[in-house]
């Protein structure tokens, strides 16, 4: 029986309809799920503080050093050695600083490729080994979904300063400011600001736990100045005009500024921040100070030639057990153009740090428990932050005093 010509004519009018409406309509769609699902990669600024940073590249498998700064793409391996520090600047304002012997590879450093997507930025990192201190920016123009691979787990972070460590056993994660998740089908861990979390070979992150204690009130400048801390300034000569001290933001940060930028240069002064603290600390085996700090500028080198200006100096004052009066104190400059002698404490330490200018650098004191012997403190009197000196613009930001 022979075939109708007026049906096959139909049968492919039909097909040929719907394949019409198929296209006009998957057509507009897959536009608009490009517009909204395209991303770009986001380059990636590489600071040197100390030493060679080695990169080794996604493509050329060679490794290659950054002497000052550089700049990282997605898939690039960032190598910090033992005598190497830096610092990774991403494009949203959020911050890295990697330590000794740590490795961190860029997986995903991407953004929504047109204004019309309602997706989030994307920042996966992965940090094999060592210690990080990541500092995560408030979201602008958009949100960012910001992700810490480790062998053990996967840390979500929202905007906040947190520290991971990770070594062959574990990956400890501590919240200094934020909120991080971990998840696990068996336990599923929320951190807030003060806790900390460790994550085994099974990949099963531990019971939140208190970090150290934290005895400085208000360190990341949250709050007004006037809380905790009280400010001052010393001018020597009449007619010359004061330093400066307030609170400022800085990629995503609060910040101290502490800055006298006057034509006048060459007259002594100095502004400080300063919090009482009168705290017993005899029962702890642990005392710490840590500060993020940024010097933009300073007109007198190094520490002048006593050792005892430096655009930011940090100053502990407390008693040892003998009730008698001590201090411990360290400074940081970036510039010592006239070659000052740079003066040690009674343990043979530098009074001065020098470190890049205007670049966040995160210090910590070690434990001066230890490393004060038969003088460390029983019980500490205050903090001060401050810059002495002639001009200088100095940024003081995440203080803290961790006793444990």
């Amino acid at each position: 029986m022979r075939n109708s010509p007026e049906r096959l004519a139909w049968t492919v009018l039909s097909i040929s309809f719907i394949a019409f409406c198929v296209l006009i309509t998957t057509g507009p769609l897959g536009v608009r799920n490009y517009l909204l699902k395209a991303t770009e990669a986001q380059e990636t600024q590489v600071q040197r503080i100390a030493g060679t940073v080695l990169v080794r590249r996604l493509n050329g498998g060679q490794l290659g050093g950054v002497l000052e700064s550089g700049v990282v793409l997605p898939g690039d391996q960032v190598i910090i050695d033992s005598a190497t520090r830096a610092v990774l600047d991403l494009f949203d304002r959020s911050h890295v600083t990697l330590y000794s012997n740590t490795t961190l590879q860029l997986l995903d450093v991407e953004s929504p490729r047109f204004a019309l997507s309602n997706q989030p930025n994307r920042i996966r990192l992965n940090l094999t080994g060592g210690l990080a201190r990541v500092g995560v920016a408030l979201p602008r123009e958009r949100d960012t979904l910001f992700e810490v691979v480790t062998p053990h787990t996967t840390v979500t972070l929202a905007e906040g300063s947190y520290r991971i460590e990770v070594n062959n056993d574990r990956t400890q994660v501590t919240v200094l400011r934020g909120e991080a998740h971990l998840p696990h089908e068996e336990a599923n861990v929320t951190l807030v600001q003060g806790m900390r979390t460790s994550v085994g070979l099974d990949g099963v992150p531990s019971e939140a736990l208190a970090m150290a204690q934290n005895l400085v009130v208000n360190g990341d400048f949250q709050q007004p100045l006037a809380t905790g801390w009280v400010t001052g300034t010393i001018v020597l000569a009449s007619g010359v005009n004061p330093p400066r001290v307030e609170i400022v933001e800085d990629g995503g940060r609060n910040a101290v500024q502490l800055v006298r930028r006057e034509p006048d240069d060459g007259n002594h002064t100095q502004v400080s921040i300063q919090q009482a603290l009168d705290r017993d600390v005899r029962d702890f085996d642990f005392l710490q100070i840590s500060l993020d700090v940024m010097v933009n500028y300073q007109s007198l080198s190094g520490g002048g030639q006593q050792s005892s200006e430096f655009p930011v100096i940090v100053w502990l004052d407390y008693k040892d057990q003998w009730g008698n009066d001590k201090f411990w104190t360290h400074g940081f400059y970036y510039q010592n153009e006239r070659n000052f002698f740079i003066n040690t404490d009674t343990w043979g330490r530098p009074l001065g740090e020098q470190v890049p200018q205007a670049v966040w650098f995160p210090y910590e004191s070690g434990n001066l428990m230890e490393l004060l012997g038969d003088s460390k403190p029983v019980r500490v009197t205050s903090i001060k932050v401050y810059a002495s000196g002639w001009n200088y613009d100095s940024l003081v930001s995440e203080v803290q005093l961790v006793v444990e």
